[in-house]
């Protein structure tokens, strides 16, 4: 197929696939920056994430699914801020880029934009190996940002969601072994669901949050590190789905929902006074269930058993590099 130039991509990113959603975008793509306006009662949150080929996912997977995982590994970094996203810049390289290629991506990241009112302002495109990275900016109440630094001794540590399914879904598409039964596994691998809609409540409670990118046993030790804290968790209520369980013995389960990076789920810690105002208000708006998995302590990190004794670890935490 045809390679599409950079103008035929701006062109093609600048119709209207993507939905204006806010009065206070002044200029958005197609001149040398764009301009917004920020309401003085807000704080502006920004973040910045990138996947890459052979890095973050297999050479080969659909665009679609790309455009989409580009966009929602951002999503969730404001969830965990508890803020609202409200505009994305785009930054991609890639080799070559056909007609066919490019409907796909743009299909992928516009409907997840669209879905939660985030409106593509600028960026670049570049020819080179392939890579994608969105800078997303958004708002949220002045001193009301969420963060990993301000967990309390006696919270309790919550998880959304079902742990393990993305990293056995990536697994299932390197080896090749797609089957019916294996379909919401790559399914949770390929299309993350950022936990925004979650974190709109989570937000009015928790003390800390971080999102599950790298697996729960790392982030939950950066939370751990940045508020000089320790915890006690409690394997026995990791949550683990019935998809990952019957792909693997439980063991080889539990140590996928402790080290698999990809879930995209949030951790979040909870005062213990607030735990049943926090469960009333949370079910009223949201289906995706929650699951208390522990305690914040004064120091280090205890992983306990189906016995009450401690667990010993057989995996290894994911590491950058």
């Amino acid at each position: 197929m045809t390679s599409v130039s950079e103008i035929e991509i701006i062109d093609a990113l600048k119709l209207k696939t993507f939905d204006n959603h806010y009065q206070n975008i002044i200029q958005g793509i197609g001149d040398d920056g764009a301009i917004t306006s920020i309401n003085p009662d807000y704080h502006l949150v920004t973040t910045t994430d990138a996947i890459s080929e052979g890095v973050h996912y297999p050479k080969g997977i659909e665009a679609k699914a790309i455009g989409h995982r580009c966009l929602a590994v951002n999503l969730s970094d404001m969830a965990a801020m508890g803020a609202k996203p409200l505009w994305a810049s785009l930054v991609f390289s890639r080799p070559s880029i056909d007609q066919m290629w490019l409907e796909q991506f743009i299909s992928g990241f516009s409907e997840l934009a669209n879905k939660h009112h985030v409106t593509l302002i600028g960026g670049d495109t570049i020819s080179g190996p392939e890579l994608f990275s969105v800078t997303l900016q958004g708002i949220v109440p002045k001193n009301k940002s969420i963060r990993r630094s301000t967990a309390k001794n006696g919270d309790l540590v919550y998880v959304t969601g079902f742990l393990g399914n993305a990293s056995q879904g990536l697994k299932i598409i390197q080896e090749d072994k797609k089957n019916s039964s294996s379909e919401k596994l790559i399914e949770d691998f390929l299309y993350p669901n950022p936990r925004l809609k979650e974190s709109s409540v989570i937000s009015r409670f928790a003390t800390s949050m971080i999102d599950i990118s790298d697996g729960f046993y790392s982030d939950l030790q950066k939370v751990m590190k940045a508020s000089n804290v320790g915890a006690e968790i409690k394997i026995s209520d990791l949550p683990i789905s019935e998809s990952l369980l019957k792909k693997m013995p439980r063991v080889d389960a539990v140590n996928a929902a402790l080290f698999g990076g990809d879930d995209y789920e949030l951790c979040f810690t909870i005062p213990r006074e607030f735990k049943k105002d926090f469960h009333e208000d949370y079910q009223l708006t949201n289906s995706t269930c929650i699951t208390c998995v522990g305690e914040i302590k004064q120091k280090n990190l205890l992983l306990l058993d189906d016995n009450n004794k401690e667990f010993k670890l057989s995996g290894r935490a994911f590491e950058h590099f």
